[in-house]
């Protein structure tokens, strides 16, 4: 982080006041030059990642766009068309200089697979020269993925608890790459749009503002005047246990081979799901999942969880049936009536069902037909519809829901999705209105990192390190929650308690310095 010199008799906190929209937390300080602090010192912060170490040319991007924009196409005409030439377009030069040219520029082009070969170690030795070893070894059927090397990632919050991080080579994860060129744009066509996880141009939080829509109070005119309902009554809050590692590959791969029929894809596609895994120089094999930090495991997971997407068609993207519709305003406009005609429904056992999924982590609203008894009557189909949807992970993709995690939740009370507490609530000001809140244990666990950072064994240290360490982690944190509601009083909270946590620290590093002195001696 930058020094920022202060002003000497005009008292500053250390700390930065949060932003007007709640959007930074980050703290700024200049380094004492009193007592030798920093002279000689050499930062533990986290490199910056530079610029990209090897760049595509324009004319390779152009061709692989053009080429998507074909894909797309033909998929999203024709639904049941089964793409049977596509090993030439993943084996094309431009095609793998392209998919060099993402791994190089991603965060872990520094990090090695169990080969030891970095993305700088292959510019260096040429990249012209390493596409054709691949493509010749594609092209001729010698190759073979390597294991990925597996790194435990602890969990925030968590003790004792990781998450495996599968590191494939740089060779498997450029093929992978190209492989996952060609293979978006024809998958893309067939996901639904409850689906935000791991897809270009959707996000967290487009997955968290649709979902606060949907729980949106509406006015409905009655014979007594008008009155304000509850589109959706519960929700089922669901979790997959270990989802990324006991996908059954069976049936993955029927999924897979319902758009692609080209035999050599599909080989290659079983060969990266069973290479393997190479643990404390231990090489175990993988007979379900998908290596969590492979490039091709986001989008093989969404082909699989789509089974949860589709089940709800009527209510979410009636493309199919009963006609076959192009128009994408007219596929929402149809979802939208069949909500409506099914809550005016005469029949009483007919239910709103619509889910709102990021990669394993999904919400499914419940919602009757309104009137005496509503409520209940949702409670017990949402069981019912947990049931079932477990049967049917089980059945297709041999997954479990997650008891612990997966609840039935009334949507007046908070619902725990992306980290956020999501309800309907009454406000004596606005009304009923739907939000997403900051949970009070997300911001408790920000309080315990900050102070960890200034506890009393890092002394020693100069304030510049341990700001340099602690800035990327409010940084991040704020970026994700400004949206939030509710989140410039929860940032004004949180910068107050970093202010004071470093005045503590600076306070005990200095003891025969008065705060005077320290105020002018730190901006």
């Amino acid at each position: 982080m930058s020094a920022e010199p202060a002003k000497p008799g005009k008292p500053s906190s250390p700390a930065t006041s949060h932003a007007r929209d709640g959007a930074s937390v980050v703290v700024r300080a200049r380094e004492s030059r009193a007592h030798g602090e920093g002279r000689q010192s050499t930062s533990t912060a986290p490199k910056p990642q530079g610029k990209a170490t090897y760049v595509a040319s324009s004319s390779d991007r152009s061709w692989l766009l053009n080429e998507q924009r074909k894909l797309y196409a033909r998929s999203y005409e024709n639904p049941v068309y089964v793409f049977c030439k596509l090993w030439g377009l993943i084996t094309d030069p431009r095609n793998l200089r392209t998919a060099f040219a993402r791994v190089a520029s991603n965060r872990g082009r520094r990090t090695a697979g169990v080969d030891g070969l970095t993305a700088r170690k292959v510019v260096a030795k040429g990249v012209d020269t390493f596409i054709d070893e691949v493509r010749k070894e594609l092209r001729s059927g010698a190759y073979r993925p390597c294991p990925v090397r597996r790194v435990l990632i602890p969990k925030p919050g968590q003790p004792w608890k990781f998450r495996p991080l599968g590191i494939p080579t740089v060779r498997d994860r450029v093929v992978q790459a190209a492989v996952k060129n060609i293979l978006e744009p024809i998958f893309e066509a067939d996901f639904f749009p409850s689906s935000y996880g791991f897809r270009p141009g959707r996000s967290a939080h487009a997955a968290l503002e649709e979902l606060r829509k949907l729980l949106l109070p509406q006015h409905a005119n009655t014979e007594a005047g008008t009155e304000i309902r509850l589109p959706y009554q519960w929700a089922i809050e669901g979790d997959i246990k270990g989802c990324f590692d006991n996908i059954d590959h069976h049936g993955l791969m029927e999924r897979v081979r319902r758009r692609v029929g080209d035999t050599k894809v599909n080989r290659l596609i079983v060969a990266f799901l069973k290479a393997g895994v190479m643990a404390e120089e231990q090489f175990l094999r993988s007979s379900t999942g998908t290596p969590q930090g492979g490039i091709l495991s986001p989008l093989l997971a969404n082909i699989a969880l789509a089974v949860i997407d589709e089940r709800y068609e009527r209510h979410v993207w009636p493309r199919r049936t009963p006609t076959l519709l192009h128009d994408t305003r007219m596929v929402q406009l149809r979802a939208a009536q069949n909500r409506n005609n099914d809550r005016r429904s005469r029949r009483d056992g007919r239910l709103v069902l619509v889910p709102i999924r990021y990669a394993d982590d999904f919400i499914i609203l419940v919602g009757a037909k309104p009137g005496p008894g509503s409520h209940e009557r949702a409670r017990t189909a949402a069981l019912a519809e947990k049931a079932a949807l477990a049967a049917l992970l089980k059945e297709t993709l041999n997954l479990e829901l997650s008891e612990a995690k997966t609840a039935i939740t009334p949507v007046t009370s908070p619902m725990r999705f992306l980290g956020h507490h999501v309800r309907v609530q009454r406000s004596p000001m606005y009304g009923w209105n739907s939000k997403c809140v900051i949970p009070k244990e997300r911001s408790k666990r920000l309080r315990s990192l900050v102070r960890e950072h200034f506890r009393g064994d890092t002394r020693n240290a100069t304030l510049k390190k341990r700001l340099d360490l602690l800035n990327p982690t409010l940084r991040g944190w704020s970026n994700y929650y400004r949206h939030a509601w509710g989140a410039k009083r929860v940032f004004a909270a949180l910068d107050s308690h970093v202010w004071w946590t470093i005045r503590r620290w600076l306070t005990a590093k200095h003891t025969k310095v008065g705060m005077r002195r320290l105020y002018a001696q730190y901006g």
